[in-house]
């Protein structure tokens, strides 16, 4: 009988649903939807190739940069000036021009002018016209770093640490949601497992109402005895829509860690009922290692990124040396008329020394340095939090077994309890509120070894996660 109420149950529970698909979902199944439609792991998908980005654009960095460059000018007013130039006159023995300089007969010595400069016995009358209109300038330069103070090495190192995190803050996201699955799809089978359970007691105490009716009628029961049975069949009716409404509740959160619609009906592989299935494979686990963590990793990396931090800080403080070679050629201009061009290149080589910026450069290092500091600091404190939690989610999973031992015990109790109050109530021995009593009991015995299943798997799954040993396959 049991087991035809189980199986008409299971069929109203799958069917009964006004929904527009169906899914059945193993706890594999569930893992991997929840995977694929996590938005949070999208994101960290997305911030571990921005990381794989910024890694290939560090590595430029040690690389010739090329550019190009073109300038051209309009100007609609042409412009001119006038210039008095020296002259030069040929040296009758050497036959090379000469300056036309201005010879002291007294003293044979050129003469000098107020300014300076010695004065020309001649100046030569030059006017110039200038047009700009039109003016070009266009240069091809490569500039290739040779010593940057150290700053382009850490950024590669910080550049390689992103791609690290990243990675880390993927594998973090990856087992948040699988214990969000997890939880979910356990849950939902525990709920399930409960109603299906409240639904087989109001099936138990219809039929007890049934037989109450009929002995009172014969006058083999009281009028109290049915009052009571009627009594305890209202109440759980009550309960088994409580349940009812928390499956729902349950499902649509499923639906919602998965990535299904929300009227979508489902359909699992587990039941928490069968008092043989699921038992424990992890009785006694071994003490967890906070570094196998991808918190802790992400803690580590980030004081590594501080070193390299404190070396950028410290090379901009430091000499620099580059080379540039670049090819120049400039046209449009004309002079009096006639046009100007001229094509170079060139080659030049820069240092830069800084010698002086007011402690600047000593107090961002420094500044750097606590910042590490307090990376180091956070780490020592979080490694024994996780130990801490570590620990406790040995511990629960510990308890948690020893619960499901302790919860089939009490059912099986509870099973012969009321086979004997049923056996005792049907000969005239027991009274109606000692087999009601047997009944309730019986109905928690199975809910609390439905919650200490459920219980497992989920402790299960934390400490995996918190030992770092959860991963998608």
């Amino acid at each position: 009988m049991n087991k035809l109420i189980i199986n008409s149950l299971i069929l109203i529970l799958a069917f009964g649903l006004k929904a527009a698909g169906q899914q059945q979902l193993s706890p594999e199944q569930c893992r991997k939807m929840a995977l694929e439609k996590n938005e949070d792991l999208k994101i960290a998908g997305m911030q571990a190739g921005k990381a794989a980005h910024m890694k290939a654009a560090a590595r430029t960095l040690r690389l010739p940069s090329l550019s190009v460059t073109g300038t051209g000018l309009y100007q609609n007013k042409d412009f001119g000036m006038e210039m008095l130039l020296p002259t030069q006159i040929p040296n009758p023995l050497t036959g090379q021009l000469e300056p036309n300089i201005m010879i002291n007969p007294l003293t044979g010595e050129p003469v000098i002018g107020p300014d300076g400069n010695p004065v020309f016995n001649m100046y030569a009358w030059l006017p110039l016209e200038i047009s700009l209109n039109g003016a070009y300038l266009a240069t091809i330069s490569l500039d290739q770093p040779v010593y940057a103070g150290g700053r382009i090495r850490a950024g590669n190192l910080m550049a390689d640490l992103g791609v690290e995190m990243a990675e880390e803050n993927t594998r973090l996201q990856i087992v948040n949601t699988i214990e969000e699955a997890d939880r979910a799809y356990w849950t939902f089978v525990s709920v399930r497992s409960k109603t299906m359970l409240a639904g087989q007691a109001v099936k138990m105490l219809e039929e007890l109402v049934t037989r109450a009716k009929n002995s009172h009628a014969t006058g083999m029961a009281s009028r109290n005895d049915l009052l009571k049975a009627q009594v305890e069949l209202s109440h759980a009716r009550l309960n088994l829509q409580k349940a009812q409404q928390g499956m729902e509740l349950s499902r649509m959160d499923l639906c919602r860690v998965t990535g299904l619609p929300f009227d979508t009906r489902i359909i699992v592989t587990d039941t928490l009922q069968d008092a043989e299935s699921l038992t424990p494979t992890t009785v006694n686990p071994e003490p967890a290692r906070p570094e196998n963590r991808p918190e802790y990793q992400l803690l580590l990396k980030k004081i590594g990124m501080q070193d390299h931090q404190i070396r950028m800080e410290r090379a901009e403080f430091l000499p620099t040396a580059g080379i540039r070679a670049g090819y120049n050629h400039i046209g449009g201009i004309e002079l009096s008329g006639t046009g100007f061009e001229n094509t170079s290149f060139n080659v030049m080589a820069s240092v830069s020394i800084p010698l002086f910026h007011w402690g600047e450069g000593m107090q961002k290092i420094k500044a750097a340095r606590l910042e590490k500091e307090i990376r180091e600091t956070e780490l020592t404190k979080y490694n024994q939090l996780m130990m801490l939690e570590a620990e406790q989610a040995r511990l629960n999973l510990v308890l948690a077994s020893e619960r499901i031992r302790m919860s089939k015990e009490a059912l099986e109790q509870a099973n012969e309890n009321l086979r004997v109050s049923r056996d005792n109530y049907e000969v005239g021995m027991g009274t109606m509120s000692d087999l009601l009593i047997a009944q309730t009991q019986w109905q928690q015995a199975h809910s609390e070894l439905i919650d200490a299943r459920s219980d497992y798997k989920i402790k299960e799954t934390a400490w995996l996660k918190i030992s770092g040993k959860l991963n998608a396959e």
